[in-house]
């Protein structure tokens, strides 16, 4: 999933039905982007809502904020001061604004002061405000709403949480639950906008982290969604066509923002979006689980030594949160160079999502994981972890 958030924010380079370039848009790009929104970052925000009740499951409510802190604000720290200011830079000479000296861009950039609009926390100040979170938001909104929805969390996980739970999921697990779950998110999304953090509002990530959480404390809830799969995936691609003729109609008014505005056909807009963004997560969630699940052995036998397959999750494991760190910076800055080639859009698309995807590798190889110091700042434990062929010793779930 974040290793295809490379080819994501490639097609954000180029002109689609969203944005405001005045070249034609691309359709195959346009389709692909909308459709990643729909399900890219909720489908993160549910995998790390899962991760906290697991987390908590071993964890000290102290020792889980320690956790979160190392986790999500060092490396955000670290983003902010090392990786954001060159692709901030980059992408205002890509838009033709000539920041200047970087040094002088450096000195405007940290121009700040605390934001007025919860939950963000800082933001640009003077006349032409330079700063910005980039893609680091998610780190961001991750730790604020991990740390907040922190009493929520630990009150499901005790005994008259989990009745709550399990009275809540008995609800959803009809033939029409994976739509009467989206109501909350079609809510917030309708009332409150949809804002540019990964094609969502703010709030309703929080919906998606508690909907993470509640499927991995109830299991009769995840077999349930995951048994419709294929019926959460046909809504969900059944929906984006009409959202695409909604969003490029000229019905209603032509001038319209189907995110942001409330006339009757954008509101429309942001509850079918809501709807197939659900279902989406809960179709590919269901279908990976499908896939995955193995019958249970009919007699034992020895354990096939897996230690290739076993080294390459380890090593994924490990590096998928560096890698998210790093991997927009390569992008806008090869994207500046790559764009103005004489080629055609396939060329310049793949020379900027797989060179973005070799550099973004090899900085995470050859300059974050091999110190204990770099890899702190970059939100891994200080000592590498080693992976072995054996069953017992590839678990971490206690990570």
């Amino acid at each position: 999933m974040v290793g295809g958030l490379v080819f994501y924010h490639t097609a954000l380079l180029f002109p689609i039905g969203f944005s405001t370039s005045k070249d034609p848009p691309n359709l195959v790009l346009t389709v692909g982007v909308l459709f990643a929104q729909l399900w890219g970052m909720p489908l993160l925000f549910v995998v790390a809502g899962s991760g906290i009740w697991h987390s908590l499951g071993t964890r000290s409510p102290g020792r889980f904020a320690r956790q979160r802190l190392s986790r999500l604000l060092v490396p955000l720290v670290t983003g902010m001061v090392l990786v954001v200011p060159p692709q901030i830079y980059y992408a205002m000479k890509f838009e033709g604004i000539d920041p200047g000296p970087y040094w002088q861009f450096l000195l405007g950039f940290f121009d700040v002061r605390p934001a007025a609009r919860f939950p963000a926390f800082l933001e640009g100040s003077g006349p032409d405000p330079q700063f910005h979170l980039a893609h680091l938001w998610f780190l961001y909104y991750l730790l604020v709403w991990s740390l907040l929805l922190l009493p929520v969390f630990l009150y499901l996980r005790g005994p008259a949480g989990q009745r709550l739970v399990e009275r809540v999921a008995a609800r959803f697990q009809g033939r029409m639950g994976v739509v009467l779950m989206a109501v909350p998110i079609a809510v917030v999304e309708a009332a409150l906008g949809t804002w540019k953090l990964g094609g969502w509002n703010s709030y309703s990530y929080v919906v998606f982290l508690l909907y993470g959480f509640v499927l991995a404390a109830d299991r009769d809830l995840r077999e349930a969604l995951r048994r419709r799969w294929a019926q959460s995936l046909a809504i969900g691609l059944g929906l984006l066509p009409v959202l695409l003729v909604i969003a490029s109609s000229d019905l209603g008014d032509p001038g319209r923002m189907v995110a942001l505005d409330y006339d009757p056909w954008s509101l429309v807009w942001r509850v079918l979006k809501a709807t197939a963004g659900w279902s989406l997560t809960v179709g590919l969630i269901g279908l990976a689980a499908s896939v995955t699940r193995r019958p249970p052995r009919r007699e034992p036998s020895a354990p096939r030594p897996r230690w290739a397959s076993e080294a390459a999750a380890g090593y994924a494991r490990e590096a998928v949160l560096p890698f998210y760190v790093l991997h927009q910076t390569p992008i806008v800055i090869l994207g500046f160079y790559v764009i103005q080639w004489d080629s055609n859009l396939l060329v310049k698309f793949l020379a900027i999502s797989l060179g973005a995807l070799a550099v973004t590798l090899c900085a995470y190889e050859l300059l974050v994981r091999r110190t204990s110091v770099t890899r702190v700042l970059f939100g891994m434990p200080a000592k590498a972890a080693t992976w072995s062929a054996s069953p017992s010793s590839s678990d971490t779930s206690g990570r």
